[in-house]
């Protein structure tokens, strides 16, 4: 003969711990502004500065690129990036930022009067120390670790400054984004290949690079873009093979 135990007669067994409740869960329910762990990546850092047409070259110039990749659009007001390695310091994002849809990039750099004149924020205080060691770790409001990109103990694993143009290092787009605190998960901005017109007959023009009209750099200043490789708030560009380099510079 079965016995029921009085619990399930009298109704009196108490339910499951409310999902809010429990530690480390979260169901995407506490709001716009909390995130889960790589839903919003580091996807593109100039950590080394910008160069204009005239060959001026701004290391105070850099920015940062975030993706959202959960699946709801985001408010990053609060959020904070912490810079840690040869030198330690952190930054927090503005209030009243738009919220960031689904599959969308923004990027923030460190002023708008220099290669990036639209940024959709900006942190005065934004600055990475150029030949030195450092990753950058990006926390929701609570603190929670989202991302991190680069090695605090290693220099920067790709892009730099070469004396004529600046690139930016870039996430290779992976089905699974990969971890952005390992080398091959980044390679250095590069140029398109150029059109016909430009090639022409020359079979010695079949490798040209051309760097001028990039389709994914119009957020970069004009008189830049043939020297400041990036795409800031912008698809990164192709990972070609052979892109991927480490080191400071290209």
């Amino acid at each position: 003969m079965r016995v029921l135990l009085p619990c399930l007669v009298l109704g009196a067994c108490a339910g499951p711990e409310r999902p809010d409740e429990q530690v480390g869960y979260r169901d995407g329910s506490d709001g716009t502004q909390s995130g889960e762990r790589g839903s919003v990546k580091i996807t593109e850092i100039l950590w080394s500065g910008s160069v204009r047409a005239d060959g001026t070259w701004d290391p105070t110039d850099v920015f940062i690129e975030l993706r959202n990749e959960s699946a709801r659009p985001l408010v990053l007001d609060g959020w904070r990036l912490v810079l840690q390695g040869d030198v330690a310091t952190g930054w927090r994002l503005p209030t009243g930022l738009a919220p960031l849809g689904v599959g969308q990039q923004m990027f923030v750099a460190a002023k708008s009067t220099g290669c990036f004149p639209a940024p959709d924020a900006i942190l005065p205080d934004l600055a990475f120390p150029v030949g030195a060691k450092w990753s950058l770790t990006l926390q929701d409001p609570d603190e929670r670790l989202m991302e991190t990109a680069g090695d605090r103990t290693a220099e920067p694993f790709v892009g730099g400054y070469d004396l004529v143009r600046s690139r930016s290092m870039e996430r290779i787009s992976l089905m699974f984004g990969g971890d952005g605190n390992r080398s091959p998960s980044w390679h250095y901005h590069v140029g398109a290949p150029c059109s016909a017109a430009v090639l022409g007959a020359d079979p010695a023009n079949a490798g040209l690079t051309c760097f001028e009209d990039i389709p994914n750099n119009d957020r970069v200043a004009p008189d830049c873009r043939g020297w400041t490789l990036a795409s800031p708030g912008r698809a990164n560009s192709a990972d070609y093979s052979g892109a991927y380099a480490s080191g400071s510079f290209e």
